[in-house]
């Protein structure tokens, strides 16, 4: 067997791994897979009649991109718990005393929760349909959109490992994972466009990496408000420029904390 073919079986086998476990404990998709539900029922639903959004002509349209955006982040954030809980429980340990690379079982372990971002992905997008939601501008810029939702999703997820790997158990995660994505996920253009925000909150929202992902699925996907400048041949390659770059931190991060890992 070459050595793509057995790093390649490495990666599957620990992917099973991850997908089996969230078989085993169904709680972990629970929360992800409701919290765009009860979004777009709340802000999207109850609230649209109430909410009004300059240039936009159906608030639940101008809202899923970014709820769908929030809850990939918030499935791909909790990989730092699972991470947390096998250093905790001594499988980090068990790993690297396998002839096994530590790329393999870190690669392995986000292909298993990318797989779970996908269902986050297709919930929250099959709730904004049914709130009033639609594509506009075809298959095409549709396919381009959720190609970027889970590559997003994907560099949030190296960045949770990274974390799991680097704090001290399972609790530390819970709170500090929160801590950083619900700041991230509100300040931003996922409710509101910046434009409509006090002076001082403004550059933080267009500044936000998550506003960058939002503004380029809404222009993909005809949801953006008309007059706001943007164009999709700006705001697709500055949302791929940022999530490239927390690829580029977090997976040499990651190896590295895994190599050093402490014992539980």
């Amino acid at each position: 067997m070459s050595e793509f073919a057995a790093a390649a079986q490495d990666v599957w086998v620990t992917a099973r791994r991850g997908l089996l476990r969230g078989r085993r404990e169904p709680r972990l998709l629970a929360l992800p897979l409701l919290q765009p539900v009860l979004f777009m029922l709340l802000f999207g639903v109850v609230l649209s009649g109430v909410v009004a959004v300059p240039g936009v002509a159906s608030y639940p349209g101008f809202l899923a991109p970014g709820v769908l955006v929030q809850a990939v982040a918030v499935t791909a954030g909790l990989a730092a718990v699972g991470v947390a809980q096998d250093v905790r429980r001594g499988m980090v340990d068990r790993f690297r005393t396998l002839p096994v690379p530590a790329s393999a079982v870190l690669f392995g372990r986000t292909a298993a929760d990318l797989v779970r971002i996908a269902m986050t992905a297709a919930v929250a997008a099959a709730t904004g349909v049914i709130a009033g939601w639609r594509v506009h501008h075809g298959p095409a810029a549709a396919a381009a959109g959720f190609l970027l939702v889970l590559t997003f999703g994907y560099a949030v997820t190296w960045l949770s490992v990274a974390v799991g790997l680097s704090v001290r158990g399972p609790g530390a995660a819970r709170v500090l994972v929160p801590v950083c994505l619900i700041p991230l996920t509100f300040l931003s253009n996922v409710l509101a466009p910046p434009d409509t925000m006090p002076s001082w909150l403004r550059p933080l929202a267009e500044a936000n990496p998550v506003s960058a992902v939002v503004t380029a699925l809404r222009l993909l996907w005809g949801n953006e408000p008309a007059g706001s400048g943007a164009t999709p041949h700006s705001a697709y390659p500055l949302a791929l420029t940022w999530v490239a770059a927390a690829l580029l931190l977090a997976i040499p991060l990651a190896l590295h904390r895994y190599r050093r890992a402490p014992a539980p």
